[in-house]
């Protein structure tokens, strides 16, 4: 996954990254079964760039999202969950 595209160009570097992160959420015992040594996880900077790309793409509303239309069905701002 790492030498796949996946993502677009501009943010291409942070897909190595991400599927770092994602290796790090695998409980350890699980890591050690799958043969994922540490090299596959993050380094320290890694991690929290993975962290405050998270939290960025958790703020991003998208109409067609069914959070957002939940929203729109009581009467509540479309950004009501964001806040």
């Amino acid at each position: 996954m790492r030498e796949t595209i996946a993502f677009p160009r501009p943010i291409g570097w942070m897909q190595s990254m991400l599927v770092g992160a994602a290796v790090e959420l695998i409980p350890g015992w699980m890591r050690e079964r799958l043969g994922l040594s540490e090299r596959f996880g993050t380094r320290p900077y890694e991690r929290l760039v993975a962290r405050l790309a998270g939290a960025s793409a958790d703020r991003i509303v998208l109409p067609a999202s069914p959070a957002v239309q939940s929203c729109q069905r009581l009467g509540l701002p479309t950004n009501y969950l964001y806040h």
